[in-house]
């Protein structure tokens, strides 16, 4: 038994050099759109607060390394993407930034010149903002959270050139108390997962 298991280690490692062989390193730089969440309405006390992500520019990179079916990735994008409130009797507005750091397994359904991509992952996801209103000093709410995405796409490669382009859920869970808004009240938000859609494009690099 342990003559098979040993030739069976053997035989796997050398059927592994192949694909080991075949792995490209890519690069790829990120720009698109990000289409905001909805953060509900909230009951503070008798005021109705309500609030949601508003749609903005995204930009970012991946770099990952790529066999023929099968792919892993670290990705970083941006969004400087604020947010609209609706304050009865207040003027309030809030200044935010997005940051997703994310790692992700991505499975090429047909490789080739044409492949089309499913994929998933998870990371930190990092969100800042900045509350400002009438009578209110400048309030900084930060918040870094364990969060996933998926999604899907295609990408075209030309030789060393791949063009790709692609739809991402980030799904971020939040809760009352995750924000520290002292000039609004700290339960802006209620206990709800949070979707920010990814929508880009991007032009990267194998080698």
């Amino acid at each position: 038994m342990r003559k098979i298991a040993l030739m069976m280690c053997v035989w796997g490692m050398v059927l592994a050099i192949p694909s080991v062989g075949l792995a490209k390193g890519e690069i790829t730089g990120v720009i698109g759109g990000l289409i905001g969440g909805d953060l509900n309405n909230v009951l503070a006390g008798n005021a109705s607060i309500g609030g949601a992500f508003d749609n903005g520019p995204l930009y970012g990179v991946r770099i990952g390394w790529i066999i023929p079916l099968f792919g892993l990735e670290a990705s970083y994008v941006y969004s400087p993407s604020g947010v609209s409130l609706s304050v009865p009797n207040a003027n309030v507005g809030v200044n935010g930034k997005v940051h997703y750091f994310e790692g992700n397994a991505l499975w090429i359904i047909i490789p080739g010149p044409v492949s089309p991509f499913v994929t998933a992952g998870a990371g930190l996801h990092w969100y800042e903002l900045d509350i400002t209103g009438a009578n209110a000093s400048p309030d900084a709410g930060e918040l870094k959270k364990l969060g996933f995405n998926f999604g899907g796409g295609i990408k075209i490669n030309i030789k060393a050139i791949t063009i790709r382009g692609e739809v991402r859920d980030h799904l971020t869970k939040i809760g009352p108390g995750d924000f520290n808004f002292s000039s609004v009240g700290s339960e802006i938000f209620e206990d709800q997962r949070l979707h920010n859609v990814e929508i880009s494009g991007g032009v990267g690099f194998r080698f």
